[in-house]
């Protein structure tokens, strides 16, 4: 599939030249996303795990089969290893403030780049404060990148926990 295909999918960036940078604070949807959500809130928009009602009960299969779709898309063992969130910042709260609060230690490291935002930075500090955790940093090269070396030489077996963004909204390119 070409770049003009995949655009043909978000129906915001079909008649746009644009690169939509900003996902990180809103991502666009494709056609297929709105299609199921629209679907949903026409046919069973009720509060999955809250009632005894039939239509209750309808949306919470629906949430469920979706959690079901995610685990078998993405190789998942167990479909109940898959956990909804509202956004990327509350995942990675969730993960910093309950797993790495909890089993991280003293001389365990974090690693992350400097190309993160703020949702994928101050945790992590919190974090290594209250545990001893070190944060270390995967620093990008002239063409902005983490080169092979820098993750040979950043990751580590002392390494409990890498979180690396795949598209930063935080960079700028003066050359």
């Amino acid at each position: 599939m070409d770049i003009k295909e995949l655009k043909n999918d978000f129906p915001l960036l079909q008649n746009r030249k644009i690169t939509y940078l900003d996902s990180g604070a809103t991502t666009q949807k494709p056609k297929q996303v709105i299609d199921a959500i629209k679907k949903f809130y026409e046919n069973y928009n009720a509060n999955p795990h809250r009632g005894a009602y039939s239509l209750s009960m309808e949306a919470t299969e629906v949430y469920e089969n979706t959690r079901t779709k995610i685990a078998k898309f993405i190789n998942s063992k167990h479909r109940e290893e898959i956990i909804f969130s509202k956004n990327a910042s509350e995942s990675l709260n969730l993960i910093a403030y309950t797993y790495a609060m909890e089993n991280l230690k003293k001389d365990d490291e974090i690693v992350i780049s400097i190309m993160e935002h703020h949702s994928n930075l101050v945790p992590w500090q919190k974090v290594s404060k209250v545990t001893g955790a070190k944060l270390n940093y995967m620093y990008i090269n002239e063409d902005f990148e983490l080169s092979d070396e820098e993750i040979r030489n950043k990751i580590t077996d002392k390494t409990k926990i890498v979180g690396i963004t795949h598209i930063s909204n935080v960079l700028r390119n003066n050359k």
